[in-house]
């Protein structure tokens, strides 16, 4: 038998270092894939220690949403901070997801892996939460957009912003079976075919 042996640490730290052991499991092998005891072993530390800090398997996918989704939407949010037209915003916006789908590459994998398999009331509340904080901050950019006249009024906001939404799942979800090398050019023309819809023509 096998006796793990652990620096004592401190709570807090022990707390993060499960959940940044668990990001990586769980980005690399989905939530089935992860399971307490290869977590535990992937940071030196016996089940038990584990269950300290979280009731259940489910617990720690629940904390990690509840750390990387804040962590997200700081990105996007950083990403337009000094931006005042919308337009320009809503494209910075879509032209950011190939840079932040690398930067935060195991971030986005556990969200969109949480929206496919996560089926508890609980975690689905917490990604409902998180999409429609996005949704709230695009609608907001795009209602600016239509009190200056340059986005159309006939399409509500709300829309808009669920349309942005599913274009950039869309990306994420089928970037490993897309070509990994594309050109600014052909993200542009993408970018542009997301926003024309909701631009204003006349």
């Amino acid at each position: 038998m096998i006796v793990l042996s652990a620096k004592r640490l401190p709570a807090a730290e022990r707390r993060g270092s499960i959940l940044d052991a668990a990001l990586t499991v769980l980005s690399g092998e989905g939530y089935a894939g992860m399971t307490t005891a290869r977590l535990a072993r992937s940071i030196g530390v016996t089940e038990p220690i584990l269950y300290r800090h979280f009731s259940s398997k489910r617990a720690i996918l629940r904390a990690l949403l509840n750390e990387v989704i804040p962590r997200m939407m700081a990105a996007f949010r950083e990403l337009v901070e000094k931006e005042t037209d919308p337009v320009a915003a809503l494209r910075r916006i879509c032209r950011a997801y190939p840079e932040l789908s690398r930067c935060y590459e195991r971030e986005f994998r556990v969200i969109n892996q949480a929206l496919v398999q996560a089926n508890d009331p609980t975690t689905r509340k917490i990604l409902a939460r998180h999409y429609d904080t996005y949704r709230i901050f695009l609608q907001n950019l795009i209602e600016k957009g239509q009190r200056n006249g340059v986005l159309r009024r006939d399409i509500p906001a709300t829309t808009g912003a669920w349309h942005i939404i599913h274009s950039a799942l869309g990306f994420l979800m089928t970037q490993p079976i897309r070509m990994k090398a594309q050109s600014l050019k052909d993200f542009e023309q993408l970018t542009d075919a997301t926003l024309s819809g909701l631009l204003k023509t006349t």
